[in-house]
């Protein structure tokens, strides 16, 4: 807040400069405390594959914060059905591989 709102401008200006001053400050404790989630998942990450023999990794995308909305949720399920079909296909020619049976159905 300038000198000039101070002195001369409207005097509920402080108040809303209060209200934006905490608002902002609870944003800023936000953030820091996402920071230490992924500071946190690095830390366990690193520690676990040095001392305990694991093979972790570290998350591939960020955390989802915010809620998803309908199409986002509508796009993972048609992601996950795809996956299914392609990792179904697969098995399908791989044990037709193994049979020896063709796409039609015979050897």
């Amino acid at each position: 807040m300038s000198y000039e709102e101070y002195w001369h401008g409207d005097p509920w200006l402080a108040r809303a400069y209060a209200q934006a001053y905490i608002m902002k400050r609870r944003v800023q404790n936000e953030d820091m405390w996402l920071q230490g989630i992924y500071f946190a998942n690095a830390l366990e990450t690193i520690i676990g594959n040095a001392f305990g023999g694991k093979h972790l990794k570290y998350m591939e995308k960020p955390l989802d914060i915010y809620p998803k909305t309908e199409m986002e949720k509508k796009q993972e399920v048609l992601a996950e059905r795809q996956k299914l079909i392609e990792t179904l296909s697969r098995w399908k020619a791989a044990a037709s591989k193994e049979t020896g049976v063709g796409k039609n159905g015979k050897p």
